[in-house]
């Protein structure tokens, strides 16, 4: 039987594994609300220990005890651009604090701040006073008052996104992703780290209008980025590039019903830059690139492949154009789909142990075929997502993983 490195990588070089690997909790975006890691742990079999929480979108650190006993293959070795605390690493726990939310104990970063309010909402102090209303189980953001106000257009001279990654912070990286590599077999992924492309000169709606208005101006803010991310990954392969073999970069293209800006705008606007980015990429080091963006984007996908990327997540196959069948017959193993097991769009809360079961094995089946593949949710399911539900996927993996 292989390692989980050894799996993963036969994966990342477009060659059969002997089953397929559970990527659960291994990146920021394909994993679980901290109250749905709960329940996981209990359906593991494990001490109900608080989670820690990781980015805004408050999912949980999987610990080390969680991915070896549901046999998962993928750890994630840091979110530096959400979480303001390290996941791994030497002392790691001395960085994080008890805090009570949604009525139950967890651990955040001593960094962060949130008040209890007594209508039974929350408010996230230090990220920007979002605010959880009572009954919700993630933190909202302030509305703008105006979304369609007049603007000025954003001077590109006055955007300087940093080229130099925080010494100490690259130290300590090195270090923790040194003792996993040492000390487990798991494959290593470096969460979300550098200056990525999804600034929004002039906020999301200003932004859209510079895109359409000023396409030379939007260019010159994502030609800096893509200067100022690739010096960032140079200082990353320098710390962790010989131990980690995955590195995430986000940006949310598609809703439910495809490119939300328009194939032919994406294309013209943010197809060359990417090229840019993930040419220079490969040439700076072998940290595989892994790329978060939600919904429809499967007009796009030939150009992402076209443009270097090799992994995408979270494959929402409930959107259009992204049902596993389609995606396999058009890409084979030439992308690497991390996700697709489990999409909460397809599923009520009363569907049965066998419903979820037969579904998610039916699309690891297809998902499989030819290799490129690692198995998760879409996206970090939610905090309603049951206990039937976890153990049904999970099962399903384990009866259709191997090859």
């Amino acid at each position: 039987m292989m390692t989980s490195r050894e799996r993963v990588r036969k994966v990342l070089n477009h060659e059969l594994p002997d089953y397929v690997p559970n990527g659960l909790g291994g990146c920021e975006t394909e994993g679980l609300h901290v109250i749905t890691y709960r329940r996981l742990q209990r359906v593991l079999g494990l001490p109900d220990t608080p989670p820690r929480l990781d980015t805004f979108m408050s999912n949980a650190v999987f610990e080390q005890d969680v991915i070896q006993k549901m046999e998962g293959d993928i750890i994630l070795l840091a979110s530096p651009n959400m979480c303001s605390a390290p996941l791994r690493g030497k002392d790691v726990m001395n960085h994080w604090k008890s805090q009570r939310l949604w009525d139950q104990e967890f651990c955040v970063s001593k960094k962060e701040e949130f008040v209890l309010n007594e209508d039974g909402s929350v408010v996230w102090k230090t990220a920007g006073n979002t605010i959880c209303p009572k009954g919700s189980f993630f933190f909202d953001g302030a509305e703008p008052s105006d979304l369609l106000a007049d603007f000025a257009i954003p001077d590109p001279k006055d955007f300087h996104p940093k080229g130099q990654l925080d010494d100490t912070m690259l130290r300590n990286l090195e270090q923790a992703a040194k003792e996993l590599y040492e000390g487990t077999d798991l494959s290593i992924c470096l969460g979300e780290s550098i200056t990525d492309l999804q600034i929004q000169p002039g906020g999301m709606v200003g932004c859209m209008v510079l895109m359409l208005e000023e396409p030379d101006v939007m260019g010159e803010f994502l030609e800096k980025s893509v200067e100022a991310g690739l010096k960032q990954i140079e200082q990353l392969n320098q710390a962790v590039g010989k131990y980690v073999d995955i590195l995430s970069i986000a940006h949310d293209f598609g809703d439910n019903r495809g490119v939300t800006i328009g194939a032919p705008l994406w294309r013209k606007i943010y197809r060359p830059f990417y090229q840019k980015l993930f040419e220079g990429w490969k040439k700076r080091t072998n940290m595989h690139i892994n790329l978060h963006s939600c919904g429809s984007i499967a007009e796009i996908l030939p150009d992402l492949e076209a443009c270097g990327v090799e992994i995408v997540n979270p494959v929402q196959i409930s959107a259009a154009g992204m049902s596993p069948q389609e995606l396999k017959s058009r890409f084979g193993n030439r992308l690497i789909f991390w996700g697709g097991g489990y999409d909460t769009q397809l599923y009520t809360r009363t569907d049965s142990y066998e419903t979820v079961y037969q579904k998610v094995r039916d699309t690891i089946r297809i998902m499989k075929e030819g290799g490129g593949y690692f198995f998760s949710g879409v996206h970090n399911l939610p905090a309603e997502v049951s206990e039937t539900h976890l153990k049904a996927m999970l099962d399903a993996w384990k009866d259709e993983r191997a090859y």
